[in-house]
């Protein structure tokens, strides 16, 4: 259900703090992370902010943190609240961003009245270069409930992602899933023009400090600067041995599919 409308219309605004933002300047850069889910980019997006360099690129315009979100960022309408939030979670070197997958980005920015404020933005297109197995991730993470490590799951979910099993048709709606995520922030890209700095999970698994520095010459950070903080990343993989066969079983079964049809 798109809630979006309905958040707006029911906040409770603080003038106080809302006019305290109107006061408050521009990043003089702000970004954003196209991800698809199950890509990396819970991981790559906590390195990020810990560094003090990037902001704080969450979930910003997910309708289902929005909410929270308002109490200290407010915004009377969509294109308020973006512009707020990313001058409330700049970072001192003036630096902002957020991340979103394609369904949040299309479903918040249909309710914006003028699209302009994007046309600053640098997009950094995180994808997964192995989609099957993203799609057994995702299939595995929202069957049970287990997504990421850096909180407690219940004795009920951990059991449900310990039993379980294999179902092709699944993992299929989950590949489709990715897919149409894909192709949407493509033709965004396209019909825009804009050329996204493309990152991939398989290049967060090689070298996380490379990624970040990528991303940080592309933002406008001194990459010289950038490092991997002392304090590490409470986001781990949850991936076992399944992960592998199923990937594995998958990519085949999906490919005689393809050639039966």
């Amino acid at each position: 259900m798109n809630k979006i409308p309905e958040i707006f219309r029911n906040s409770v605004i603080d003038i106080k703090r809302l006019n305290a933002l109107q006061e408050q300047k521009d990043p003089r850069s702000r970004y954003m992370i196209a991800m698809t889910p199950r890509s990396g980019s819970t991981y790559l997006c906590d390195l990020m902010s810990r560094t003090g360099y990037f902001g704080q690129p969450h979930e910003l315009i997910n309708q289902d943190r929005v909410p929270n979100i308002l109490k200290n960022a407010p915004g009377r309408n969509p294109d308020e609240y973006i512009r707020h939030v990313m001058r409330d979670l700049q970072t001192n070197n003036g630096v902002s961003g957020l991340k979103t997958s394609w369904f949040q980005f299309e479903n918040f920015t249909g309710y914006m009245n003028n699209l302009s404020y994007l046309s600053d933005f640098k997009y950094i297109y995180l994808t997964r270069r192995n989609l099957a197995a993203q799609a057994v991730s995702l299939y595995k993470a929202t069957s049970s409930g287990v997504f990421h490590t850096d909180m407690e799951h219940s004795p009920e979910a951990l059991a449900k992602l310990h039993d379980l099993e294999y179902d092709y048709a699944s993992i299929k709606y989950w590949y489709d899933h990715i897919v149409v995520q894909e192709k949407g922030w493509q033709n965004y890209f396209y019909e825009n023009r804009i050329y996204p700095l493309c990152v991939s999970y398989e290049d967060i698994e090689g070298s996380i400090l490379k990624v970040l520095q990528r991303i940080a010459i592309y933002v406008g950070v001194e990459p010289n600067m950038v490092y991997i903080p002392i304090e590490s990343s409470t986001i781990k993989k949850v991936s076992d041995h399944r992960n592998g066969q199923w990937t594995r079983r998958f990519a085949i079964e999906l490919s005689l599919n393809h050639q039966a049809c």
